[in-house]
């Protein structure tokens, strides 16, 4: 079984930010995402990819989602296998797709 098939990853939407990154970019795209799942009220799992317990989880997100090593912020749906990163994910968020989607596949909890 693949470490993102475990019950802790297995149909959820999972959040892979970095506590420790020094790139204002990638602080300020993790702020803005939080926000915006925020407001969604979407259940999501948060993980930290800098946490050394962690380390199979972030690589297993970076192969899937086709990005390398070192990059934050992503989102995985884990109902539909689609992973958001980088300019995709900026752009599904400004045009409201990001939430359309999410919406569908986890409903909101609000």
């Amino acid at each position: 079984m693949g470490v993102l098939e475990h019950d802790d990853y297995a149909g959820k939407l999972l959040y892979l930010h970095s506590s420790q990154s020094s790139s204002q970019l990638v602080i300020v795209a993790q702020r803005k995402l939080e926000t915006q799942l925020e407001s969604y009220s979407v259940p999501f799992v948060k993980i930290d990819g800098m946490e050394l317990e962690k380390k199979e989880v972030r690589k297993a997100i970076w192969e899937m989602s086709d990005q390398k090593p070192g990059t934050y912020p992503i989102l995985v749906d884990m109902v539909n296998g689609k992973c958001y990163a980088g300019d995709d994910l900026q752009a599904s968020q400004d045009t409201g797709s990001l939430q359309t989607a999410l919406t569908t596949s986890y409903g909101s909890s609000a």
